[in-house]
């Protein structure tokens, strides 16, 4: 029994020592190392990678691997945060033609509802990542009118691409999110290959 709890006492030290130890880059790299990073831009890496064999399933992932905590704005949310719309994100892709357009977030379900409209935020701590699964079917290009994101025979490349800017909906009782610490700019995942 004493060893028992020896063990555990052991295990708590650790487990309070990695929470409560200080951010390095080195230990960064090992957070969702699994995945493929684009350049990092301001301190914000952006991921893509497919979560199923066919393709139509995406993960979309960010990276805080700056030096401060920030938010995130990556688009817009209904019903008080019920649905969230992360249209702040889109794909530059190149079908296996070589054709390429630019598609962007759409969700064709909650189209035109009416109500409140909030900021879809995201609180990005040094060392975190947030991480998001989205489908080719929730993006259309404006310049082609399609719908979904059309994989064709032979290799397929998309890129996702983050907007980021500060509060954007004033709701009144909500008027101090503006004065949050918001990354601003614009960031690249990288490419991802999808071949059939």
């Amino acid at each position: 029994m004493k060893i028992i709890v020896h063990a555990l006492l052991i295990l708590l030290l650790t487990v309070t020592a990695v929470a409560g130890s200080t951010f390095s880059p080195g230990r960064i790299d090992r957070i969702g190392d699994n995945l493929r990073w684009g350049h990092p831009t301001d301190g914000l890496q952006m991921s893509l990678s497919s979560t199923e064999p066919r393709g139509s399933e995406l993960q979309v992932a960010f990276r805080n691997v700056g030096h401060e905590d920030v938010m995130l704005n990556l688009g817009s949310m209904l019903g008080n945060g019920r649905v969230q719309l992360p249209d702040r994100i889109s794909i530059n892709f190149t079908d296996g033609y070589g054709k390429t357009r630019v598609f962007e977030f759409i969700d064709k379900q909650h189209a035109g509802v009416a109500g409140r409209v909030d900021d879809y935020l995201v609180a990005l701590r040094v060392g975190s990542i947030y991480t998001l699964t989205l489908t080719l079917d929730q993006f259309w290009c404006h310049e082609t009118k399609e719908f979904a994101i059309p994989l064709s025979t032979g290799k397929n490349s998309l890129t996702a691409q983050f907007v980021g800017k500060g509060a954007q909906l004033d709701n009144g009782n909500m008027s101090g999110i503006a004065l949050l610490n918001f990354w601003l700019g614009k960031v690249e995942s990288n490419t991802l290959v999808l071949e059939r």
